[in-house]
């Protein structure tokens, strides 16, 4: 039988902010802009029925060895894009399918796709594991041209792009950069995971966490035969 082609209708005129749009199939509408995270942040974190204070003093909440705030008796930044949410997330699981709307900085026009939760939220890790993040926040421009709605590959392909014209192909450079980037954002996926395994409900945002680790390891995996790739095809 042949499979019937979904149709997306949308009206650019709803999408004004940048940020990720997300419709479940109950009609629910999740707005992640970051204006919302950012309003809902303070109030979730200070809110002890959301998380109790014995849960913000243990282990996983405190920040990485490496970041530059360690020590620092206040809120992981990596964590602020991801507790305001939860309360919506956690109502639905990893492979619910969502409509996705993404609208970027700057840009008139929207990326539009069916999808999962798992794979729409990635959207939310990125901002924290690479923008919000203390230590993370420095790959962030390398992200230039990607959006959530791109396949693994496709992400770990234009980020090695980026990197190879903004270090005018450097072999030594490159590899570092890349070395260092899989390090550390190991380390804070893994960090992430544990401090949300304490308050979140549900698979989503973990699972989320995990195809933003798998970008930097597809990168790491690639990154000698993708230099040689460019090297002959310049």
């Amino acid at each position: 039988m042949e499979e019937k082609e979904k149709t997306i209708n949308v009206r650019l005129d709803d999408y004004e902010k940048p940020g990720l749009y997300l419709t479940l199939k109950d009609s629910t509408r999740l707005l992640f802009t970051k204006e919302n995270i950012e309003k809902a942040t303070m109030e979730y974190w200070m809110n002890p029925k959301k998380i109790p204070p014995d849960v913000k003093e243990g282990v996983e909440f405190q920040r990485c060895e490496f970041c530059p705030m360690k020590g620092e008796d206040d809120l992981c930044d990596a964590l602020r894009p991801t507790i305001p949410l939860l309360d919506a997330v956690d109502k639905f699981m990893s492979f619910d399918e969502v409509i996705s709307v993404y609208k970027g900085e700057g840009e008139g026009l929207c990326h539009v796709s069916y999808t999962t939760m798992q794979r729409a939220l990635r959207f939310i890790t990125n901002l924290s594991l690479l923008e919000y993040c203390q230590v993370g926040r420095k790959y962030w421009k390398y992200f230039s041209d990607v959006n959530p709605t791109m396949q693994t590959q496709e992400i770990a392909n234009r980020l090695y792009l980026n990197m190879y014209w903004a270090h005018n192909g450097n072999k030594d450079s490159i590899d570092k950069l890349i070395s260092e980037l899989h390090k550390e954002i190991s380390v804070t996926t893994k960090n992430q995971m544990a401090r949300l395994r304490l308050i979140c409900q549900n698979d989503s945002f973990l699972n989320a966490f995990v195809l933003t680790h798998m970008i930097a390891d597809v990168l790491y995996a690639n990154k000698d035969r993708k230099l040689e790739e460019f090297r002959e095809s310049l």
